[in-house]
């Protein structure tokens, strides 16, 4: 009689966790602020800053290098439209997403990528889902 075997455990092969897609929030209003971060995190992105001007997004894209920027058109001193070329130059890997009420043809010749109207958190999401499947799909 011989004695049983008991099959060895192995454990997977451990995959590198892939980091976070980063994000950066433009939007004048706190409360649009506050939900696009409640979407954008539960879509699994680290938003790694919330800016209310076209200045201090143009400042924090050059900073950091994000993926993507949620970009609002009407915003203080500048418009969002204004600044698209701009951040074209500094950061020419980030996706831009503008998120407004108002006509984004300009901004989408400057090099805008995606339009999700405002009030639309499902479009949002799902905006960012394929942004994120796509990084994913580039082993990025």
């Amino acid at each position: 009689m011989t004695a049983p075997t008991t099959a060895s455990k192995t454990k997977p092969a451990k995959t590198p966790k892939q980091k976070a897609p980063t994000l950066i929030i433009c939007d004048d209003d706190q409360m649009t602020r506050k939900i696009f971060r409640a979407v954008a995190e539960r879509c699994g992105y680290e938003v790694i800053a919330g800016v209310e001007s076209a200045i201090e997004a143009l400042q924090a894209v050059a900073a950091y290098r994000p993926d993507v920027l949620l970009l609002d058109l009407v915003l203080p001193h500048m418009s969002g439209e204004d600044i698209v070329a701009p951040i074209r130059e500094v950061a020419p890997g980030c996706t831009i997403v503008i998120c407004s009420t108002y006509d984004p043809a300009a901004a989408i010749r400057n090099g805008a990528v995606f339009v999700v109207p405002k009030g639309s958190n499902e479009k949002l999401e799902s905006t960012l889902n394929i942004l994120k499947a796509r990084r994913a799909a580039a082993g990025v």
